[in-house]
């Protein structure tokens, strides 16, 4: 297809309103006028930018050129937060504020490295950060994404699970009475196998908690860069409810707050559909006519179900 329209194919079904997510990591060295221009012939108007590889680093050169780059394709440059990821350099400069599992580890989580932002003076730190980020380039939006907390296995992986630092197990004491490790250790009658109230309580704990995060942000965003678009990027929990008692996830609640800080809600697809077209070369006997299209394979349901 993408041969046919370098050729001068057009076709009959076009969409010029694509935001695009954007990785510098992996176009460190690419030429961005290209790139801006590549991206605006395939239909995008907004372009994403991984901020977390530029939060607390300073002025950027590589950063003010690409939204240059974007701005000259009238493509809007919009900055693409990951909290309570903030970046490589507060991590490693703020080891107190680092989020906890429940196995009492630093909460390094496949890429990303969580932050402990229900501590006040944490989020104040990591603020700052952001705070001069936003206002140090021209940017013409940010989106609030996936500002939650972990894992998609909920309580039977503890290695994964978040938030257990000490600030939240210290505030949930004082709630409920107990520490929240409890319902990690097999031995404990809150164990959360055996103890299913136990759980549903903090997990509804960590909802509400997840939901004050979000309008703690969307506060400081919306007061200090009113002008900016403001989108919010949440995983759906309603096609899988498990998503809310998992990740602390709740499009219902968060909703309600689009009307008070004037933001786009993006709803994330949870990962259990999955479309797999494999178009493949089919071996040919020679002087035999093959009378159909490549074969196709197409997948779909849970993953690993294969139709």
């Amino acid at each position: 297809m993408y041969a046919l329209v370098d050729l001068g194919l057009r076709l009959p079904f076009r969409d010029d309103r694509r935001h695009v997510f954007f990785d510098s990591s992996y176009r460190a060295r690419v030429d961005l006028d290209y790139m801006a221009r590549r991206w605006r012939r395939g239909g995008a108007d907004a372009l994403h930018i991984a901020a977390w590889h530029f939060t607390d680093a300073g002025p950027d050169e590589y950063l003010r050129k690409l939204i240059t780059a974007c701005h000259r394709q009238g493509i809007l440059a919009y900055a693409w937060l990951e909290l309570p990821h903030v970046s490589e350099p507060f991590w490693a400069g703020n080891a107190e504020c680092r989020e906890q599992t429940a196995a009492l580890q630093d909460a390094r989580l496949d890429w990303r490295k969580l932050i402990n932002l229900a501590d006040p003076e944490c989020f104040s730190r990591a603020a700052v950060g952001v705070q001069d980020l936003l206002s140090g380039y021209h940017w013409d939006g940010v989106n609030l994404a996936e500002l939650y907390f972990e894992s998609l296995h909920g309580p039977s992986n503890p290695a994964r699970f978040t938030p257990m630092n000490r600030w939240v197990r210290d505030d949930y004491r004082q709630r409920s009475g107990i520490d929240p490790l409890e319902i990690f250790k097999p031995e404990s009658p809150h164990f959360w196998s055996r103890n299913d109230d136990a759980w549903r309580r903090f997990a509804n704990y960590r909802s509400e908690l997840t939901l004050r995060l979000q309008r703690q942000w969307l506060e400081l965003l919306r007061s200090d860069h009113p002008d900016l678009d403001l989108m919010v990027s949440q995983i759906d929990d309603r096609l899988d409810p498990q998503m809310k008692e998992y990740l602390g996830a709740d499009a219902a609640s968060l909703l309600p707050l689009a009307g008070q800080y004037d933001f786009r809600l993006v709803i994330e697809d949870p990962g259990r559909l999955a479309i797999d077209i494999n178009i493949v070369e089919t071996k040919k006997n020679v002087g035999v006519r093959w009378p159909g299209p490549s074969r196709s394979t197409v997948r779909h349901g849970r993953r690993g179900t294969r139709k």
